[in-house]
């Protein structure tokens, strides 16, 4: 028997998200497992693409002028001090990996460390988490914002 292959559907993934989102801010850590299990469930590109969005969304809306080094730094510590205790497996090199691979940078696959999908996703939420807040929008017009550049780019055709 084969796997059932993974949903694509864009209002799973926005439960999931929202779930996910929700349950950090309630200190929740039962209700982030089961949003993260749902996300994980959801394609794992699509996944990435619609995250990545998102956070480079919130990272260009905090920092209109371009992004540095320190900026990126400061996000990764604000982000590392504001986890949850129960996070489990804290990473700030996945909270790294999570960043840049939002602004479209990826490193060698030497420099990243080793870490199920699951683990990038969960770091990845703490990240959309954080900035979103910090926009004071939201996270439903951020997910819709990347949903629409999803489709957008969906649609234009490659010579």
């Amino acid at each position: 028997m084969s796997p059932s292959p993974r949903t694509t559907d864009p209002a799973v993934l926005t439960r999931a998200l929202t779930g996910a989102v929700r349950a950090l801010g309630a200190d929740d850590a039962g209700a982030f497992a089961e949003a993260g299990a749902a996300l994980a469930a959801f394609d794992p590109g699509a996944a990435r693409t619609v995250l990545g969005r998102v956070l480079r969304g919130a990272l260009e809306e905090l920092h209109p002028d371009g992004l540095d080094a320190d900026d990126l730094r400061a996000v990764v510590q604000r982000c590392a001090r504001s986890a949850p205790a129960w996070f489990a497996g804290l990473d700030p090199q996945l909270l790294v990996v999570a960043l840049v691979g939002a602004l479209g940078e990826h490193p060698e696959a030497e420099e990243v460390p080793r870490a199920p999908h699951e683990a990038v996703l969960r770091h990845a939420l703490l990240l959309v988490t954080d900035l979103v807040a910090a926009t004071g929008r939201p996270l439903a017009r951020h997910l819709e914002a990347a949903l629409a550049e999803v489709r957008r780019a969906e649609t234009v055709e490659v010579p």
